[in-house]
């Protein structure tokens, strides 16, 4: 017997997964009290996309989140040119 999950394409598949991210990309904005609308994307090289729009004010405060919380990379004090 042939599922719905087997019977869907590659493109499909990832899709299904990217509008299955929605919901919760939906609520870690809400809990950063950021609005903006989330919605699914294009597949791009077999991965769905999830598509976020934000103020920009809005994305600054997200990317001044991420940077807190993001662990921090050592430099070795060499330059790169």
């Amino acid at each position: 017997m042939t599922t719905a999950a087997e019977k869907r394409t590659p493109d499909e598949t990832a899709r299904c997964i990217a509008k299955n991210a929605v919901p919760d990309v939906t609520e870690a904005l809400e809990l950063m009290r950021l609005q903006g609308p989330v919605e699914v994307g294009d597949v791009q090289d077999g991965d769905g996309t999830v598509l976020i729009t934000l103020r920009s004010g809005d994305a600054y405060e997200f990317a001044r989140w991420v940077r807190m919380r993001a662990p921090r990379k050592e430099t070795s004090g060499r330059s790169h040119g």
